[in-house]
Formats: structure tokens, C-alpha cells, sequence
């Protein structure tokens, strides 16, 4: 098979995402080490990446890399990417006597929670919180560990000097999803966005997203837009983001304010279907990579007995329900094609594109529990990590070998029966 274009799609769960991680940069890796062979036949391009929530700073750190950059002439290349990625999660971690120290803490609080002792709601629009995190800090806690804009700010430390011009010219697409609380709305902030309002974008949307009422909104991308994506409601007080445009009833009337978001879990986990809104049938991606987080399956054995294995397995659920939604959208749009062709409205300009599903073993995926998805420590990151190299390694072997019948949504998405 020739080169195809490939968009990744990174599904948010927690610290549970150091798999994709390890997915990240295996497929990194392993591009870097095709793209030296010759000729062009089982190989890949990466023209977008997607994320929510903790997939969004994933797809952030590899987005960055990947970018040229004014101010960082390492930018732009696999091994930056590499290099992003694992700055991300080193630096995510607890690692000062501190930090190791509050991350037990909280992993003691949580078991015992969910083991049914009582414990006081927390109210992130309380006093108490900030008191907290400024005690952490003056005991040794880093910024980076204590707050998504200091450690967005410190992995992208040129973010001001993108070289966009030349972002257009690589077809580097970088989408994250989040809700705006007051609104209602799914929104994305996506690089092509920012391509538009620079101008430098050849073919933009055709229709003025502000002059209809709807509840899907694109904006320009930013760090801003990524916190938003990661912002957890019952941890962080809403991601405000200031003089934002919104539709209202009226006809070609706006109003501007104050938007408040939360994670994007509540949209879009992540965004998929944003991935094939491209100008022309050539640049759409001729496959999607979903890296899974939230297991659509559990294990039959499962007692989610207690109120903690319940509000996991909605979390499990409400991650997985739009993501399914877009993917069954693409399924139906590639049986359209497949029957009537591309010749007539309204499937001209469309393609068949391929989904797949990267997941973790099913031992791996049924033997995590919610507690451990705010678990920050180096050994829980770093086995979710190996786990996700070793899985991708195989992954990758296993799609150049088999070609188009190698496995594809939604069975891939799927574990075997228990034997």
C-alpha cells in the first residue's frame, strides 16, 4: 500500500492515558524508521491529531513537536515530538518528596472512599483549594505538578513563535475538545481555525458558524483551549476564556463574553468527526487511529457494586457515547460510498476512510481501577507507558504486514471471550 494520511485520535482517562503515551511514541519511533526505507509502500503520514482532556495535552506535546518553530529549530521533527512527550509526563509526575507524598495521600483518601468511608464533598470554588496548593508549593511542590498553565506554558515554551505559514504547507492539524458550561455548546479549538483568521488557510468552511444557532463551535487554537479540555469540574473551577463570540436567536446578531468550560469528556472524547472536515477529498485522512482509553467492554466477573465502581463505569460509558456516535456516522457515510459512489450530492467530495482502534490488553484495561486514574506516580506512568509501546509495536507490525485486511472498528475495539 502507498503512503496513507493518518489522523490520531486520543482519548482522555486520567493519568490512565500514559498508555497513549507510550502509543504516541512508539508510532513516532516507528515512522522515523520507515520514512528511511525506501520507496513509499506500507508507510504513514501523520496530518492531524485529536484529544481530549489528558489525550489533549498528548496531542499537544506531539503537535508542538512536530510544528516548526521560529524560536526552536528542533521543532518540526519526529524526535522533538518524542522529546515533547516525554518532558509531558515526566514532568506530570510527582516526583519531589512532596509531591510523592500528597499523590499517596490522595490515592489513600480515594481507596478508602471507595471502600465506603464518608468523606466531605470538595468545592473547587472554595478558599480551601487554593490554601492547599499554596502549602504544597511552599513545601517543595513544582507549578508544573500543581497547575495545567504552568505546565502547558513549560511544554511549550515558544508557543508564540509557530511558525504558522509553514504549519499550512506541512498539513499539521491539531484539534481538542471541551464543553462551554453556560452554552451548552461542543466546542473544538483547532489549528485550522487559526489558519482561517491568518488567512492562510486555501479552502475555509463554507458557512459563517456565527450566523445560525448551533451547539458545535470551532475557535482559534491556544494553551487556554487545551486547560479547557482538562478541566475536571469536581477538581478546577470552570477554564475562563475572555472575549468570546457566540450565535444567538437573532439573525446575524452576536454577543460576547466570558466562556466557561470544562473537560472534554462531556463533548467530545475526543474529537473524530472535526478530523474529516478538510477542504478537499485529497486531504482528508484515509484513516483514523482512535487510541482507546475508557474500555468499551468490562469483564463479566465485574461487581461495580459500590457508588465509586459506579460513577467509573458512566464515566466508561459517557467517554465512550459521542466518540461511538462519530464513528458509527463515518461507518455509515463509508457503507453510502461503498454502494452509491462519490459522483452525486451529497457524498461528492467524500471518501471511505478507515477507522481503527488502538487499546490496551484486556488484562491490562479490566485490572485498572477509577482510583488509579489520578495515581501521578513515575512507576504507574511507566508501566501504562511500556504497555503502550509494546502494544503499538505489535499493532503497527500487524497493519503494515495485513494491509486493508488488517482489523478495523468497531470489532477491533473489542476483546476476545474470556477463554
Amino acid at each position: 500500500m502507498n503512503t496513507k494520511k493518518v489522523a490520531i485520535a486520543c482519548q482522555g482517562g486520567g493519568t490512565h492515558a500514559a498508555f497513549t503515551w507510550g502509543v504516541l511514541t512508539q508510532i513516532l519511533a516507528t515512522k522515523k524508521a520507515w520514512d528511511a526505507e525506501a520507496g513509499e509502500q506500507g508507510k504513514f503520514d501523520i496530518v492531524a491529531i485529536s484529544g481530549t482532556s489528558a489525550g489533549a495535552l498528548c496531542a499537544l506535546a506531539t503537535w508542538y513537536g512536530l510544528v516548526p518553530n521560529a524560536a526552536d529549530a528542533d521543532c518540526g521533527t519526529l524526535d522533538k515530538a518524542i522529546e515533547r512527550l516525554n518532558f509531558l509526563w515526566n514532568n506530570f509526575a510527582a516526583t519531589t518528596p512532596v509531591e510523592i507524598a500528597h499523590n499517596q495521600m490522595v490515592g489513600t483518601l480515594l481507596q478508602w472512599k471507595a471502600q465506603g468511608m464518608p468523606f466531605p464533598g470538595s468545592n473547587p470554588y472554595s478558599g480551601h483549594g487554593d490554601i492547599g496548593l499554596s502549602a504544597l508549593a511552599m513545601m517543595g511542590a513544582r507549578s508544573d505538578y500543581l497547575g495545567f498553565p504552568e505546565l502547558l506554558a513549560a511544554l511549550c515554551p515558544d508557543f508564540a513563535a509557530i511558525d504558522w505559514a509553514a504549519v499550512a504547507k506541512a498539513e499539521r492539524r491539531v484539534l481538542v475538545g471541551a464543553i462551554e458550561v453556560l452554552s451548552g455548546n461542543f466546542e473544538i479549538f483547532d489549528s485550522n481555525k487559526t489558519l482561517e483568521e491568518l488567512g492562510l488557510l486555501a479552502h475555509p468552511p463554507k458557512f459563517d458558524q456565527y450566523d445560525s444557532t448551533r451547539w458545535r463551535m470551532r475557535r482559534a487554537f491556544s494553551l487556554e483551549g487545551v486547560a479547557a479540555s482538562g478541566t475536571l469540574p469536581e477538581i478546577l473551577p470552570a477554564q475562563v476564556i475572555g472575549n468570546t463570540m457566540f450565535p444567538t436567536c437573532e439573525a446575524n446578531k452576536v454577543v460576547t463574553r466570558n466562556a466557561y468550560y470544562w473537560d472534554g469528556l462531556y463533548s467530545q472524547n475526543p474529537p473524530v468527526r472535526d478530523l474529516l472536515d478538510a477542504g478537499t477529498k485529497a486531504e482528508k485522512p484515509d484513516e483514523i487511529w482512535v487510541v482507546r482509553i475508557n474500555p468499551q467492554e468490562i469483564s463479566p466477573q465485574s461487581q461495580k457494586v459500590s457508588l465509586e465502581d459506579i460513577k467509573d463505569r458512566e464515566n466508561d460509558l459517557a467517554g465512550n457515547l459521542s466518540l461511538n456516535q462519530e464513528l458509527d456516522h463515518i461507518l455509515t457515510i463509508n457503507r453510502w460510498l461503498a454502494r452509491h459512489g462519490d459522483r452525486h450530492p451529497p457524498l461528492q467530495g467524500r471518501k471511505i476512510v478507515e477507522v481503527r482502534t488502538i487499546k490496551m490488553r484486556r488484562e491490562t484495561a479490566w485490572g485498572l481501577q477509577h482510583t488509579s486514574k489520578f495515581d501521578r506516580s513515575a512507576g504507574h506512568f511507566a508501566r501504562l507507558r511500556e504497555e503502550g509501546q509494546a502494544v503499538a509495536e505489535q499493532w503497527l507490525s500487524d497493519w503494515r504486514a495485513r494491509g486493508k485486511d488488517f482489523a478495523s472498528y468497531p470489532d477491533d475495539a473489542r476483546y476476545p471471550e474470556p477463554a
